[in-house]
């Protein structure tokens, strides 16, 4: 595996990634890795980085491991902006979510534009990095998933300022807007746990129910394993009932965006 660190990527607000590539081959397309942190910590050098880099590029994918803002507030936008944010989170809240508010607040909308921009860095500049495709997926942990969902199916009043990814998966994530589960959307795998006590479980059996009502492309694994944390190594090492990995079914939900497939 190849890495380069602190590629600068938004020059706005000083922002940069750290790609991993496989060796000896051209990667056949992107993964994103999302840190979590309820969107106050958490750096790109995570645990989680470095356990699923070195897997996924050895399945002939990038890893860019983005950096993207935290602690933002509603200074951050202009009085219309924050307008709408807070009506989106009064509406979040009255659809059923229970856990905090602040991770579908003002930091939550800063980082999707964050991440649409690393979209769009990478789809200039892959390339030249040896990246074949312009496809890119986010794996997201926690605040990260959010992310990924979030973008997978964004609010209809930012579809113009924000990017889609190709495919996204949620470690310990949850979506926040499940209105929009009825809209057109990108391939959302969530893996949650029990007892979770940041994002309590019945949060993703809501989103589950509401998306199957509507046939939209989310699916949810149940890991059994209590915690919140503790989904990554689950996610990274663990087997389902069955003895099937959840890291192949994290592969198999990341197989369509590679170079021919």
């Amino acid at each position: 595996m190849r890495r380069v660190d602190d590629i600068p990527y938004s020059g706005r607000y000083a922002l940069t990634l750290d790609l991993f590539l496989p060796e000896d081959r051209p990667a056949e397309a992107t993964i994103i890795y999302l840190h979590g942190g309820g969107f106050r910590r958490g750096r790109k050098r995570d645990v989680g980085s470095q356990l699923f880099a070195p897997r996924l590029t050895a399945e002939g994918f990038a890893v860019a491991s983005v950096e993207y803002r935290l602690n933002t507030t509603m200074d951050a936008f202009s009085e219309e902006d924050a307008e709408v944010i807070l009506k989106l989170a009064v509406r979040a809240r009255s659809s059923g979510l229970t856990f905090s508010p602040k991770l579908y607040g003002p930091a939550l909308f800063a980082a999707l534009e964050d991440v649409s921009e690393a979209i769009q860095f990478l789809w200039v500049e892959g390339e030249g990095y040896g990246i074949r495709s312009r496809r890119v997926g986010i794996l997201g942990v926690s605040a990260g998933g959010i992310i990924g969902a979030s973008l997978s199916f964004p609010p209809n009043v930012f579809l113009n300022r924000l990017v889609r990814p190709d495919a996204a998966v949620g470690i310990s994530a949850a979506v926040v807007h499940p209105w929009r589960l009825g809209s057109p959307g990108s391939p959302v795998l969530l893996f949650h746990g029990r007892k979770d006590r940041i994002i309590p479980e019945e949060n993703v059996a809501m989103v589950a129910r509401k998306a199957a009502a509507v046939n939209a492309p989310l699916k949810v694994i149940w890991t059994g394993v209590k915690g919140h944390s503790s989904q990554v190594p689950t996610v990274h090492e663990g087997r389902d009932p069955e003895g099937v990995a959840y890291f192949d079914y994290l592969l198999e939900h990341f197989a369509p965006l590679k170079v021919g497939a």
